[in-house]
């Protein structure tokens, strides 16, 4: 009687399984390392929009609350491109000054201490939205024109604010404000 044998792998076989294994479990960490890296990207996209979005709703809020055009400026402020007078932020809160500034590639927003009056510095600033290239005010007049300086002292408020974000990659973020 025969005896019969149990057929093993040989040892090529063995380094020819090992050597595919190789590839896929390389191949599937380049993917990994690929689909780990995108999701950091979207990530931070997603962080910096956000940070673009909470400045355009501050700047929303403050224009929608401004008082009246006596403590409105825009380009006139050695401290900042763009200063207003708004309303507190509760109803017995009194009207408070606040303003917008770029400096060294960051949006800043400040605050002074007393509600009137176009000059002081400001009492607090606060880093809003970094790496940002160039932030333009400009008011849309009474005849339609658009103007990049609003008087204060009196003056009735422009009919609108626009403001424009050129980030530091080269986007373009152009947002307009109705005020009456």
């Amino acid at each position: 009687m025969r005896r019969a044998h149990a057929r093993g792998f040989t040892l090529l076989e063995l380094l020819a399984a090992l050597a595919v294994l190789a590839v896929l479990a390389s191949l599937s960490f380049r993917g990994l390392s690929s689909v780990l890296d995108a999701e950091a990207h979207v990530r931070e996209e997603a962080r910096r929009w956000s940070e673009v979005g909470l400045l355009l709703g501050q700047l929303r809020e403050d224009i929608s609350a401004v008082v009246d055009g006596r403590g409105f400026v825009l380009g006139a402020s050695p401290e900042a491109q763009f200063v207003l007078t708004r309303f507190g932020d509760e109803p017995p809160a009194p009207p408070r000054r606040v303003g917008y500034r770029l400096r060294d590639g960051t949006v800043e927003y400040l605050l002074w201490p007393q509600a009137r009056g176009a000059g002081g510095v400001p009492a607090a600033s606060y880093p809003v939205l970094a790496n940002v290239r160039e932030m333009r005010f400009s008011v849309l007049r009474e005849d339609g024109s658009w103007s990049p300086a609003w008087p204060a002292g009196g003056q009735a408020l422009p009919r609108a604010v626009g403001v424009e974000l050129e980030l530091a990659s080269g986007e373009r973020v152009t947002r307009l404000f109705a005020l009456r």
